[in-house]
Parts: C-alpha cells; sequence; structure tokens
C-alpha cells in the first residue's frame, strides 16, 4: 500500500511539473512565436491569458489543474485497474477526463473570460483532452527513465 501510495503522490508531482513546463512554454510562444509553425491561431489566443497572470502564477494554474484532473482519474480507473500496469486505458481515460474537465473550464470560466478567445478559436474538449493525455505519457516516460537507472 505504501509502495503504491508512493507511486501515486511521484505520479502526481511529475504531472504538476509537466503542466507547470508547458504552460511556461505555451506563455512564451503566445507572446513572441519561435517560428511559423509557432505562429498558431490557437497558441495566439491565449495571449490575453497570459497577459493578466505572471509567468509564474498562470504556470501553477496550469500544474494544480492538471493535479485536480488527475485524482479523479485515478480514482475511477483503480476502481478497475491498476494504474500502473495497465497504462494505455489510463492514457485513454486521462483523455477523456480532460475533455470532459476542458469544457467545465470553458463553460464555467473558471480561468476568466480571458480564454474566451482561445476557446472560440479552439473550441472546448480536444485540446484540454490532449494535454492531460500528453502530460500523462511524460510523466509514465519520466517515471521509467528514473526506474531504470535504479
Amino acid at each position: 500500500m505504501y509502495i503504491r501510495t508512493m507511486r501515486t503522490v511521484i505520479f502526481l508531482l511529475i504531472n504538476f511539473v509537466v503542466g507547470f513546463v508547458s504552460d511556461i512554454i505555451l506563455n512564451d510562444l503566445s507572446r513572441k512565436p519561435a517560428s511559423r509553425i509557432f505562429q498558431s491561431k490557437i497558441i495566439r489566443s491565449l495571449r490575453p491569458y497570459f497577459i493578466r497572470k505572471s509567468i509564474i502564477q498562470a504556470a501553477i494554474y496550469a500544474g494544480i489543474t492538471v493535479v485536480i484532473i488527475l485524482l479523479p482519474t485515478i480514482y475511477i480507473f483503480n476502481m478497475y485497474f491498476d494504474v500502473f500496469e495497465n497504462t494505455f486505458n489510463f492514457i485513454l481515460l486521462s483523455f477523456c477526463m480532460g475533455y470532459i474537465a476542458d469544457i467545465i473550464i470553458d463553460k464555467l470560466n473558471i480561468f476568466g473570460k480571458t480564454l474566451k478567445p482561445y476557446y472560440n478559436i479552439a473550441g472546448s474538449g480536444l485540446w484540454g483532452g490532449f494535454a492531460i493525455m500528453f502530460s500523462v505519457i511524460i510523466s509514465y516516460i519520466i517515471q521509467f527513465v528514473i526506474s531504470y537507472k535504479k
């Protein structure tokens, strides 16, 4: 039980960091695109949100959001599978939970109206699902690398 709890805490911590760093990258890309690839309307539409918050504040919100979405995801998943033994199904569930959470964030204006330009262009759901799924995949890779070095 202790090992499983520690693995879950480490998994959540790594996901927080992935969400934190990803948000900083998006923040930077929304302000001054580095190349044509990153000059998408979707990324530029995040600028009003990032202008109103410090880089660290927005990144902390992103990390907390990832953890808040993953907590019920882990709980629901543990009712049916072992999170660390059935990776594909967990990734799929994390996408679904991120999708639903993104719609809720949009409809309830959880992060304020400055995200409306983003939701008007990108829509709600899909990119939120991908964001959580990306975080989970990167976290699994980091955990694998950490455990492989032991």
